[in-house]
């Protein structure tokens, strides 16, 4: 078996003796202080304070900006709805009350 030029012996040996061998995580963007959970935050957040202006309004006025306003997953949240309570970064939700007006816009 050839071994891998960045593997050290012990490395080497583990890996013959077909144990597990565990290295350091790829660093990749390291110098980036902002994180993919961070970046979708702040896209969400951008998104729901920009589309804020159509709360008050017919959702089936508000509905074809607010879905081509760029937010990876929008949940339209009606009365009596059954919803998860799992906060998602990339989510841009739209509560509507009984006459399907846009009561609140907000991520998570």
């Amino acid at each position: 078996m050839i071994a891998a030029c960045d593997q050290n012996e012990e490395e080497s040996a583990a890996e013959a003796a077909g144990e597990p061998v565990f290295t350091a995580p790829d660093e990749g963007d390291a110098g980036d202080p902002q994180t993919d959970f961070e970046r979708a935050e702040a896209g969400c957040r951008a998104a729901a304070d920009a589309l804020a202006i159509w709360t008050a309004r017919p959702w089936a006025d508000a509905e074809e900006t607010v879905t081509g306003g760029g937010v990876a997953t929008i949940r339209v949240i009606r009365p009596g709805d059954m919803v998860t309570k799992d906060y998602r970064t990339d989510r841009l939700n739209v509560e509507l009350d009984e006459n399907d007006v846009v009561t609140r816009v907000y991520c998570g």
